[in-house]
């Protein structure tokens, strides 16, 4: 069973500070590896602010190769909360790449780090190291770590 990460109290502070009083319009961008906690990490940010999450998984192309979206959909989406002067949360695998697609970028981006599942191949890797999503990250938390397999 995964426990809630640490960090959780001071990512909603530096956040509110981001936000000010008046929660200025603003694309939250959370990303990470596959099961290191983002989606967690975004319910529980969304509740503690009143405002809601998007999901990428839910906008994936199924079957897809290279991995996409329904960007038309995840657009409206995000414009529909943004064209009212409220901020969004955004989190998913390949964030930037998703974005990017838009023409859009976080900003205020949230880094989770751990070992998760690597369902994506060399993906997740190239993505890393082209997109440095840990680097350009406003804050980190320590995700969800894999149990290694016994052998």
């Amino acid at each position: 069973m995964k426990a809630p990460l640490p960090g959780y109290i001071d990512a909603l502070e530096k956040i509110k500070t981001e936000l000010g009083p008046t929660y200025v319009p603003i694309i939250i961008g959370i990303d990470g590896a596959w099961g290191v906690g983002k989606s967690h990490v975004a319910s529980w940010l969304a509740w503690q602010l009143g405002i809601p999450a998007i999901h990428l998984d839910l906008f994936l192309i199924r079957d897809s190769e290279p991995l996409d979206w329904r960007t038309q959909d995840l657009a409206s989406s995000i414009d529909s909360r943004l064209n009212l002067g409220k901020p969004v949360i955004v989190e998913g695998i390949l964030l930037l790449n998703a974005l990017g697609r838009l023409s859009r970028k976080p900003d205020f981006l949230i880094f989770v780090r751990g070992d998760g599942g690597n369902d994506l191949g060399q993906r997740l890797p190239k993505y890393f190291e082209k997109m440095n999503p840990e680097k350009l990250a406003h804050f980190h938390l320590a995700g969800y770590m894999e149990p290694k397999q016994l052998g």
